[in-house]
C-alpha cells in the first residue's frame, strides 16, 4: 500500500501511482486491483491523440497487468500492447517484467511489427519514501524484430515522498538513448474529502491536475502547457477494488 498510513495518503498514492503505471509499472505492486483509462490530445491536434487502457490484478502479492495504448490517429500512429507480471516481497520491495508488442502504421506503407521488454523495481526506503526504476528495451531489440534500427533504450528513476498528511511529492528523471534528459517534479494534495489537486513541471512542460474521488472511483482532468508550442488537455478515470490487507 501507500508509504504512509491514512485514507488521505492512500487516495493520493493511488491516484499518483495509477497515472504513471504505464511508464513506471513497479508501483502497481503496492496498489489493489484496479483498471482505468487515459485520453490526451497533444497540442489540440487530431493527428496527435493518445489513449490507453490499463488493468492490474493483485492476487496475494502477485501482480498481473496489461496496457493497451495508441498514439496518432487513423492515418498513422504507434500501437503498443504490453502484458506483465510483478511480485511484492514483504510489502517493501517489488519487481515487474513486461513484454511489449509494438506496431507502427502509416497509410500507404506496410505496418512494422516489433517485440520488446522492460524490467522495473520499487523499494520502500521508509514509511514516507518510495524509490522506483525502470529499464525499457535492455536487450536492444530492433524495429521489425530483425530490422536495422534499434528500439531506443530508455530508463527512468523515480522518487515518491509523503512528508506530511495530505501531501505527496514526486520526482522522475528519464532518458532515451539517444536523447536528452527529462526531469519532472509533481506535488499533489488532498485538501477535502472528494478533491485532489496537483501541479507538475518539467524541462518540457508545466501542468495542472484536478481529481475527484467517489467511493472506489477517481476521475481526473489535466492540462499541460508545452513551452513555445501549445496546450495538451487530458482526462482519466480509474476504478479500485478493496484495498490490500496490511501485514
Amino acid at each position: 500500500m501507500a508509504p504512509t498510513k491514512g485514507m488521505s495518503q492512500e487516495q493520493l498514492f493511488r491516484a499518483h501511482a495509477a497515472e504513471i503505471v504505464p511508464d513506471m509499472p513497479a508501483q502497481s505492486c503496492f496498489l489493489p486491483t484496479f483498471a482505468g483509462f487515459h485520453f490526451r490530445n497533444d497540442f489540440c491536434m487530431k493527428e496527435m491523440m493518445y489513449a490507453d487502457i490499463v488493468g492490474v490484478m493483485n492476487f496475494r502479492k502477485n501482480i498481473l497487468f496489461f496496457c493497451v495504448n495508441h498514439y496518432g490517429y487513423a492515418s498513422y500512429g504507434d500501437f503498443k500492447l504490453s502484458v506483465g507480471y510483478g511480485r511484492d516481497f514483504g510489502d517493501r520491495f517489488a519487481m515487474t517484467a513486461r513484454i511489449f508488442y509494438l506496431m507502427a502504421h502509416a497509410r500507404g506503407y506496410p505496418p512494422r511489427h516489433s517485440l520488446c521488454a522492460d524490467f522495473a523495481f520499487a523499494c520502500k526506503v521508509s514509511p514516507k519514501l518510495l524509490l522506483d526504476a525502470v529499464v525499457f528495451n535492455p536487450f536492444l531489440l530492433r524495429y521489425g524484430i530483425v530490422g536495422k534500427d534499434v528500439i531506443p533504450l530508455r530508463f527512468a528513476l523515480g522518487c515518491t515522498y509523503m512528508p506530511v498528511r495530505k501531501l505527496l511529492l514526486s520526482l522522475t528523471m528519464s532518458k532515451s538513448l539517444p536523447g536528452a534528459w527529462e526531469v519532472t517534479g509533481r506535488f499533489m494534495t488532498h485538501p477535502i474529502a472528494p478533491l485532489l489537486l496537483g501541479a507538475d513541471c518539467s524541462n518540457n512542460h508545466l501542468g495542472i491536475y484536478i481529481g475527484l474521488v467517489y467511493r472506489k472511483f477517481v476521475m481526473s482532468v489535466q492540462a499541460a502547457w508545452h513551452y513555445r508550442i501549445s496546450v495538451s488537455p487530458e482526462i482519466g478515470g480509474w476504478w479500485f477494488d478493496a484495498p490490500k490487507q496490511r501485514l
